[in-house]
């Protein structure tokens, strides 16, 4: 990743022994802790379902603050990366989908 875009998270205290190489309780920008989750588990592959679930940051292990500008060419009604997993294009005609009022 490359450079910090303004969102930040801290390790909650009671998951820090998931995390060594994280401290507890200090706000950190969020491309700086996915590196190092992304390092815990190249280091140790059996803590992919403890320290990770849908997303690399656990909402239950982190907590969040701040915003992000989208990076060009992603959908702006989506607000994590790992929502835009499909092609931009596609991803847009699926928002309109759902925004499309029902047909009868």
């Amino acid at each position: 990743m490359s450079g910090s875009r303004g969102r930040e998270a801290r390790l909650r205290p009671e998951f820090d022994y998931l995390y060594p190489e994280i401290e507890p309780a200090t706000w950190q920008p969020v491309e700086e802790l996915i590196n190092r989750v992304v390092t815990l588990l190249y280091g140790d592959r059996s803590r992919a379902g403890v320290i990770t679930g849908e997303r690399l940051l656990r909402d239950d292990h982190f907590e969040f603050r701040g915003a992000s500008p989208r990076p060009p060419g992603l959908p702006p009604d989506l607000s994590r990366l790992s929502d835009a997993g499909i092609e931009p294009e596609r991803a847009k005609r699926d928002l309109e989908a759902r925004r499309a009022p029902p047909r009868p």
